[in-house]
């Protein structure tokens, strides 16, 4: 029995949610903006970064309940709200031990750990705060979701580096498919925080001069971060709930097995014909190399499909394939194709609205996950 897609939740750079998400990508909205990041030693950089707009919680959690999250907990239960609106499904419906959440994240709450390490060295370790503790570890955002809908089934985060979120959307597949739940809440979300930008500009990781966005397709002179998060809710095919679309195969593995992996997913999916290919390019040291070896392999029985990475759109994190799975259902669920940005403008590109999208996403860390949509 497949499993589909049957709401989708997101907090971005591009809007506060689903429909706001759609309009930008629609319009060819230029998220990318100038930013002030504080560095340890007190001085300040500004620095292009697509940071999200703060998430609209209105009639979705109870203010108390939000006073209470840091951000990145907050953008991960209002999309997880979201989700579940847009599926038209009421939580308290389904048992609560069917109902799970399956969260990829990479950092984690960087927000809350550099708290805590930070009252750890002004107080000393056994003063260290542990409310900060317990928010700093990555499960805390799957913990928030199904405490704040009750979720009592399976929960399981993920942090495979840069294909944490498709991690995350194999196990909640599997699971689902397994019969271990009837619903499940997929998702994957990182912040953006002083801390983190500046590690990543001693490395040389992240553009700090004055650009318009730049294009993960094209020549790289480094990252424009983002951050965000997004959640979809999975459901067995014969819900009585109207797909946005069908997850006709998943896989992780390797990338260093010359393609197979693509392979095996567009054979899962019962070899259909490839109308647009996905893909988490971002520029990083070595993803050219992967990706040129996927791209002989693709053209086996992808030849001819338009290849695409909407990070120039909303930037570039290791869950931002989260975003682009929502781009990929929204595209399906309304027969329409996104351009991707190039240097902050729309591409000009066109393509027909996709039935079916290829997602290939080999790994810097040498992991391999990807996924097939289909109408």
């Amino acid at each position: 029995m497949g499993v589909v897609v049957t709401g989708v939740g997101v907090v971005s750079a591009l809007g506060a949610n689903p429909d706001a998400f759609r309009r930008a990508l629609l319009d060819g909205t230029n998220a990318c903006a100038m930013h002030d990041f504080e560095r340890m030693d007190g001085s300040v950089v500004s620095a292009p970064a697509y940071l999200a707009v703060a998430p609209d919680p209105a009639g979705l959690i109870e203010p108390r309940k939000l006073r209470r999250m840091f951000r990145l907990a907050r953008m991960s239960a209002v999309a997880a709200r979201q989700a579940l609106k847009h599926a038209e499904l009421d939580p308290a419906s389904i048992h609560p031990t069917r109902l799970g959440v399956c969260f990829g994240t990479s950092f984690g709450a960087m927000e809350p750990t550099q708290k805590f390490l930070d009252s750890w060295i002004e107080n000393g370790e056994t003063s260290a705060s542990p409310l900060q503790f317990m928010n700093s570890v990555h499960g805390i955002l799957a913990s928030q979701i199904a405490m704040d809908i009750n979720a009592q089934g399976v929960n399981l985060t993920t942090a495979q580096r840069d294909i944490c979120f498709e991690a995350a959307l194999d196990t909640g597949v599997n699971l689902i498919e397994s019969g271990r739940a009837d619903v499940i809440l997929v998702g994957g979300g990182d912040e953006l925080t002083p801390m983190l930008h500046e590690f990543a500009s001693h490395t040389q990781q992240v553009v700090l001069g004055r650009v318009e966005g730049l294009d993960p397709w094209g020549s790289r002179r480094g990252i424009v971060p983002g951050d965000g998060a997004g959640v979809v809710v999975l459901e067995r095919e014969d819900t009585r709930r109207k797909p946005s679309a069908r997850i006709s195969a998943t896989r992780i593995g390797r990338w260093d097995h010359g393609g197979n992996l693509a392979r095996e997913l567009w054979q899962q999916a019962g070899k259909p014909r490839i109308d647009l290919l996905t893909d988490n390019r971002d520029g990083g040291a070595g993803s050219t190399r992967l990706n040129r070896m996927e791209e002989r392999a693709l053209k086996e029985f992808a030849d001819g499909a338009p290849a695409v990475s909407h990070r120039g759109n909303f930037g570039t994190y290791p869950s931002a394939g989260a975003q682009q799975f929502i781009a990929n259902v929204l595209m399906l669920s309304h027969h329409e194709y996104y351009q991707l940005l190039a240097n902050g403008k729309p591409s000009g590109d066109s393509t027909g609205a996709p039935s079916v999208i290829l997602h290939n996403a080999p790994s810097t860390s040498g992991s391999h996950a990807g996924y097939v949509l289909s109408t």
